[in-house]
């Protein structure tokens, strides 16, 4: 018998609205489930039961009064333990943090409760949501539902687990470098960078930069578009908040893949992918290209992307931790040395050149979006690591922390970086598994400001990867936990 939580958010949303489950039901399986697997996962680390019972019980009382429901009515959401909910710690996964209790919710929990949803708890994040897996000294390690000893990814790893696991239907991520891609790949589950700006957040301190933004998770595509439309709304403290699309407010409008022109491209001729994942890649593309009107092997000229991420990159966290640890970062992590480090080297005329440069390359980017309504690349270019294999890696970069030019950490192999520079909305969204059994997913870049058009298009070619074995979306075996 499939348990609720097991459900689809659309789904569940519509047998709540139908009176066919209640919000408490759906509560109460999604808890059964995070008590039965989470002692192993380690993914949700700060539960709100309490709260969520009471308002689930609400809810419950709003259907049965015939009350106007909003989109996420009822539905149990897991936040990212980086953002404020009003009484649980927002520690970052940092010593530095560790004490901090949120006086209020931030403005994207005050969307999603005002939209219905349920705020069951918090998920995982690395120290100063900055590492090569999820892990902390406050929580500890979150491990990957598919295999404990590999990556869950970073830094919303959390989310990617409690969703994979069934634990919740709806998780919050954000995303820098790859933050909510790269664990939606790893973990077999839809995670969706939108504009920035779409997901209004008062929090980030560079207002006017397109490099961080919060997003949502979830296990479908069209899951996401529901959550996405319960997370956004107008807030002016978000510099960006004005470029949203009037359409994400609106019902999905089917989008025709046959009409589609499409680039694909193994590493976006930037990105340093190794040969499997190349070979991987291009099977998978061989068994869905022939849907859209065309399809190319192209990509967009991405000269210098590398050199410019990272020098505005070490911008965005030279204002992320208090000044005391600016002077004295010994406390950081080496991933976080290493950047306030590139950072403190930086000239001004350094900076102005990397925004110059950022320029020209999103131009060109346009030209090439001019051919084409989407770009398609890998969801991940490098394997799922092992935990092993990340400790020796994190190990290698504390060593080499002397080095300036140290490109160890946010590197070239990172197929997610260059799209965050471009600001275009992107979705990783489940392409069936690799050889080893282990989720495997496509990202999909979308035209400037085309979030509506993004999803309608991959919901499109998510029903069709349904139908084909090798590009299903993968299911942990979770008996094994």
């Amino acid at each position: 018998m499939t348990e609720l939580c097991e459900l689809d958010a659309v789904e569940l949303r519509r047998m709540i609205g139908a009176r066919q489950v209640s919000p408490v039901e759906v509560l109460d399986s999604c808890i059964a489930r995070i008590e039965r697997l989470n002692p192993v996962l380690n993914a949700m680390v700060e539960l709100n039961l309490d709260e969520a019972r009471a308002d689930a019980k609400r809810a419950e009382q709003a259907v049965c009064d015939g009350a106007a429901l909003g989109p996420l009515h009822g539905l149990p959401v897991a936040i990212k333990e980086a953002e404020d909910v009003q009484g649980l710690r927002t520690t970052k996964g940092s010593p530095i943090y560790a004490d901090i209790v949120a006086e209020a919710d931030c403005g994207m929990v005050e969307s999603i409760r005002a939209a219905g949803g349920i705020i069951i708890g918090k998920t995982n994040v690395p120290t100063l949501t900055n590492g090569m897996t999820t892990d902390n000294s406050i929580y500890g390690l979150t491990r990957n539902a598919y295999d404990l000893e590999r990556s869950c990814a970073g830094s919303s790893g959390g989310a990617g687990v409690t969703l994979a696991a069934r634990m919740t239907p709806l998780a919050t991520g954000s995303d820098t470098g790859g933050s909510i891609r790269g664990p939606a790949s790893v973990n077999g589950v839809v995670g969706l960078r939108p504009t920035p700006g779409v997901v209004a957040s008062e929090s980030r301190p560079l207002g006017w930069s397109v490099m961080t933004v919060l997003g949502p998770m979830a296990r479908t595509v069209a899951d996401t578009r529901l959550f996405l439309q319960g997370m956004t709304r107008r807030d002016s403290r978000d510099p960006l908040n004005a470029l949203l699309d009037p359409a994400l407010a609106e019902p999905a409008a089917p989008v025709d893949l046959n009409r589609l022109r499409v680039a694909v491209s193994s590493d976006l001729g930037v990105v340093d992918a190794t040969e499997d994942a190349r070979i991987l890649f291009k099977a998978k593309v061989a068994k869905f290209d022939t849907v859209f009107g065309s399809c190319d092997w192209a990509e967009p000229d991405m000269t210098a992307i590398h050199e410019t991420y990272l020098t505005l990159r070490s911008l965005v966290h030279m204002t992320r931790y208090p000044p005391q640890h600016l002077a004295d970062p010994s406390g950081l992590t080496p991933q976080a040395r290493t950047d306030l480090r590139r950072g403190a080297g930086q000239s001004a005329g350094d900076v102005a050149q990397a925004l110059a440069e950022h320029t020209r390359i999103y131009q060109r980017f346009q030209a090439f979006f001019q051919d084409y309504d989407l770009l398609i690349v890998p969801g991940r270019t490098q394997p799922i690591y092992t935990l092993d294999e990340i400790t020796t890696a994190t190990a290698r970069l504390a060593e080499a922390e002397a080095t300036q030019n140290n490109d160890l950490w946010a590197g070239r192999g990172n197929i997610d970086a260059p799209i965050t520079m471009m600001g275009h909305p992107a979705l990783t969204m489940p392409a069936g598994r690799d050889a080893d059994g282990m989720p495997f997913g496509i990202q999909v870049v979308g035209p400037h400001r085309g979030d509506a058009f993004l999803l309608g298009a991959c919901q499109a070619l998510e029903t069709i990867f349904q139908g084909v074995d090798a590009l299903a979306r993968p299911v942990p075996a979770l008996d094994f936990l």
